[in-house]
C-alpha cells in the first residue's frame, strides 16, 4: 500500500486511530502499518507514529523483510530510538517463536509419568502449589492448570475450579497434584478427605478421576498406586 499524504494523530477522527480501530474490529482488519503505529506507540513533533511505520515498510522489499532487520537500520529512521527499536525487535523475535514453536504431545500413561510431568514445575517451590492437569480419552495432556497456592503447609483447592475446567477442556480425566515443602509426601487427613470428595465429584459427572500425586523431595506419593482410594472409574 503506497500512502503519500501525511498523517496527524490527533486530527484524525477516534474510530480511525490504530488503536481504537482494533478494539473496535479486532487486529486481523489493520493494516500493517497501523499494527507497527501500535507497536512504535508515538511519533515526533514533525513526524506522526503512522508516517514513521509507512516509511519503515517502505524501506522493505516486503514485510517479510522485517524479520532479518537489525538494529542499526532500524535506528537510521528519525524518530526511532534505541527503546522503540528494541521493542520492535522483541516483538519481531517472539513472532518467530509463536509461528515456529513446535508443540510436543505429551501422554499419561500411569503414576510415574504424572510425577515426571509435574516435579520440576512443583518440588522446589517454597508453598503448596495445586494443580490439574487435565487429559484426553488417549491419555494425552490437554493442559495443566494451577487452581491455588497457599502456604508452607497448606492450599484450599475448589473441587468446583477443578471440574469447571474438566467441562471447559472436553477433558476425559483428570490427575490433580501438589506438593509439599516439607518433603514429606505423605498424605496430611485433609488430602485424603479432599481426594475422597474429588473422586466422588467427578464419578457424578461421569469425569475419570486418573489419581492424586503429591510431590515431596525427590519422592512423590500416589493415591492410585497405593490403592488408598478406591478410583471406580479409572
Amino acid at each position: 500500500m503506497v500512502i503519500n499524504m501525511k498523517y496527524i494523530l490527533k486530527e484524525m477522527n477516534e474510530e480511525n486511530k490504530p488503536r481504537e480501530k482494533l478494539l473496535k474490529y479486532g487486529s486481523n482488519n489493520l493494516d500493517d502499518y497501523e499494527l507497527l503505529a501500535i507497536i512504535l506507540r508515538t511519533g515526533t513533533k514533525d513526524k506522526s507514529v503512522i508516517d514513521m511505520s509507512i516509511e519503515l515498510l517502505k524501506m522493505l522489499p516486503s514485510i517479510n523483510e522485517l524479520q532479518n532487520i537489525t538494529l542499526e537500520e532500524l535506528l537510521q529512521i528519525k524518530g526511532i530510538g534505541k527503546t522503540k527499536a528494541i521493542t520492535l525487535l522483541a516483538c519481531i523475535e517472539f513472532g518467530k517463536r509463536v509461528t515456529n514453536y513446535n508443540y510436543q504431545k505429551y501422554y499419561i500413561k500411569s503414576s510415574k509419568d504424572a510425577y515426571f510431568y509435574i516435579k520440576d514445575s512443583l518440588s522446589h517451590l517454597p508453598q503448596e502449589n495445586f494443580v490439574a492437569i487435565y487429559l484426553a480419552i488417549n491419555n494425552e495432556v490437554i493442559t495443566k492448570k494451577t487452581i491455588s497456592i497457599g502456604t508452607l503447609n497448606q492450599t484450599i483447592a475448589s473441587p468446583k475450579d477443578i471440574i469447571r475446567n474438566a467441562i471447559k477442556y472436553c477433558a476425559y480425566g483428570v490427575i490433580i497434584a501438589h506438593n509439599h515443602p516439607s518433603g514429606d509426601s505423605r498424605p496430611s487427613k485433609e488430602d485424603l478427605n479432599f481426594t475422597y470428595f474429588l473422586n466422588e465429584s467427578c464419578e457424578a459427572l461421569d469425569i475419570k478421576f486418573v489419581d492424586h500425586i503429591i510431590v515431596g523431595k525427590n519422592n512423590y506419593y500416589s493415591f492410585k498406586e497405593k490403592s488408598i482410594i478406591n478410583i471406580k472409574n479409572s
